[in-house]
């Protein structure tokens, strides 16, 4: 008998109870368990690892109806790889693609920048603060339009992104989700409820870490856009390396955050250009009378009818949208030179 068994005798005639200790390795087998005798109850809090979980033991029908399989990600450029714009940007303008950048000073600066861990692609978002009055604020923010926010409703959601601080950087950081439920539109105008704001600050450091946020609620059934915000405040100094940079942005529905979900580029793609694209034609007067009228389409329908503007040799010219698959340039007049870059917006 293993020394570590008990005999009947002791059980019988002092002791009452069986301890952890008392049992040899190996002895409780399956065959002694009663059927449903192991309940969540009795395991212990991560006791059950990936180790002692059999190849092929849980199948579909184990697996809960609320784990997210697919898309998961519900923010779009979450990675930061789109830049249709250009690659820097100032306060209060979208730079990199679906990603707002505002605040109430006048130095802002929205960069990119090569990625720090290179896991989920080429570039990160870094936005620096470089204004010396006091108590001012720089943020980035996303917001979901109302067909992907009523994803969320009735459920709980969290957000998590890599973040790290530049060597002068002062102030804090926070991360929020904000749902509106008046109208589609921004998450920072409006009747706005911010379900969450973690302060990051203590925790920040030159190197990328990952943070996480989830709402201690769930998302009311009413919401009509829900959104993220990475808020930079009370912050002053007119260092550059006064910034934050981010990567791999994720909001998904659920209460854990899952590893971030790599975006195909070509669909990364599309799902911006929804909101904003440049279509790169060329007009040229081409009649007697040096007029000209051409069509242009999009790539991909808009989300609206969006507002046109012209790069290039634009200067002079008509423009008309149609409706969310395209619109037409029109221009009159001598030596008239061509029109180029054709830009959609048509951002929440």
């Amino acid at each position: 008998m293993p020394s570590n068994s008990k005999n009947l005798a002791e059980l019988l005639n002092t002791d009452t109870t069986v301890a952890a200790g008392d049992v040899a390795d190996g002895s409780i087998t399956t065959a002694k368990l009663a059927a449903s005798a192991v309940t969540t109850a009795k395991i212990a809090a991560d006791a059950v690892t990936n180790a002692k979980v059999g190849n092929d033991v849980i199948g579909p029908e184990n697996i809960a109806g609320t784990v997210p399989f697919g898309h998961r990600n519900l923010l779009i450029n979450g990675d930061f790889q789109e830049w249709q714009r250009g690659t820097s940007g100032t306060v209060n303008s979208y730079t990199c693609d679906r990603w707002y950048g505002w605040g109430n000073q006048h130095a802002l600066t929205q960069q990119q920048a090569e990625s720090a861990t290179h896991n989920s692609g080429r570039f990160a978002l870094r936005v620096a603060h470089n204004d010396g009055t006091a108590n001012t604020f720089s943020s980035i923010a996303q917001t979901l339009e109302t067909r992907d926010a009523a994803q969320c409703r009735g459920k709980k959601v969290t957000f998590s992104v890599d973040v790290k601080k530049g060597s002068a950087f002062t102030g804090s950081l926070t991360l929020q989700i904000v749902t509106r439920t008046d109208a589609e539109g921004s998450i920072n105008t409006g009747t706005r409820q911010v379900l969450v704001t973690e302060d990051i600050t203590s925790s920040l450091t030159t190197s990328l870490q990952r943070f996480t946020c989830t709402t201690s609620t769930v998302c009311a059934q009413n919401i009509r856009v829900i959104g993220v915000n990475i808020n930079h405040t009370g912050t002053s100094g007119t260092d550059a390396n006064n910034n934050f940079q981010v990567e791999r942005a994720q909001l998904e529905i659920g209460e854990h955050a899952t590893p971030f979900e790599t975006t195909d580029g070509t669909v990364n793609l599309a799902r911006c250009q929804r909101y904003y694209e440049v279509c790169d034609t060329n007009v040229y007067p081409v009649d007697y009378s040096n007029q000209s009228l051409q069509n242009f389409y999009w790539t991909v329908k808009k989300r609206v009818q969006p507002t046109l503007t012209a790069s290039g040799n634009g200067a002079g010219a008509a423009l008309y949208p149609i409706n969310t698959n395209g619109g037409y340039i029109y221009h009159s007049g001598k030596n008239y030179s061509s029109v180029s870059g054709i830009a959609g917006a048509a951002e929440i």
